[in-house]
């Protein structure tokens, strides 16, 4: 992994250990990641274990030794949680724009954990295994551009106040997410686009969240948001990074 995907592991590492700490420290679900129903049984322990796994998973991404581990038990975390939580709930409701982020954010990240795992070991199916963590990431932006345009007004409304044309930027914002989606997803200018995404999301931790969180500081959701746009911008920059192991890895698998 070049320079650039190493400091997005790095950073997607801080997102990924950040959010798992704070559903430790607030003693609730990861928000977000983790909606169980109130009533279910085991419920505490459930939400203790996944915010102690995301936690221990971010921390060893941070390690060149555990990285590999850590990326592979991220993506399996996460995978897990989009088929038995997120991918349920967004079926039995299909036009909740909430469900929609709640099951793509887990799946871009993980997309970013496959890419780390894979690129960690350049074989054949560590190329295959890139290919499909870019699709995850990727095919994540139009949902989030989609979210964008349908509910522009409410996402103008986080924009804060002092930056003018809050609705042109809540566009703009959505239409960056599309393109960014299909130049990943077609390989043209993918690492731009995935570089330009991650400077977004990290833009986004700096200007919009971190005053939020700042507001209100015993808000978990607004923290867990905070670190969520710090996990997409080290994930962006992991899929930028990666821009340059296919050329090194393919080839291994035609030889296969």
């Amino acid at each position: 992994m070049n320079r650039l995907g190493t400091t997005g592991r790095w950073v997607f590492a801080l997102g990924i250990a950040a959010i798992g700490a704070v559903s430790l420290l607030f003693g609730q679900y990861v928000s977000a990641l983790q909606p169980l129903p109130e009533d279910l049984p085991g419920r505490a322990a459930i939400a203790f274990a996944g915010g102690a796994s995301l936690l221990l998973c971010g921390a060893g991404l941070a390690f060149a030794k555990t990285a590999r581990a850590a990326a592979l038990a991220l993506a399996f975390l996460l995978l897990g949680a989009c088929l038995a939580i997120h991918l349920p709930i967004l079926l039995a409701g299909v036009r909740n724009g909430t469900s929609w982020v709640r099951l793509f954010e887990p799946l871009a990240l993980a997309g970013a954990a496959l890419i780390v795992a894979a690129s960690l070991r350049a074989t054949a199916v560590s190329a295959r295994t890139i290919a499909i963590g870019r699709w995850l990431f990727a095919v994540s932006l139009p949902v989030f551009a989609a979210t964008h345009f349908i509910y522009a007004e409410f996402v103008a409304s986080l924009i804060p106040a002092w930056i003018p044309a809050r609705l042109f930027w809540a566009y703009f914002t959505g239409a960056a997410h599309l393109f960014a989606g299909l130049a990943i997803m077609s390989n043209v200018l993918a690492r731009l686009a995935a570089t330009l995404a991650g400077a977004m999301y990290g833009s986004w931790a700096v200007i919009l969240h971190l005053p939020r969180v700042m507001a209100d500081t015993g808000n978990q959701g607004e923290i867990t948001s905070l670190f969520m746009a710090v996990a997409l911008c080290g994930a962006a920059w992991v899929i930028a990074g990666s821009a340059g192991e296919r050329e090194a890895a393919w080839p291994a698998r035609s030889n296969a």
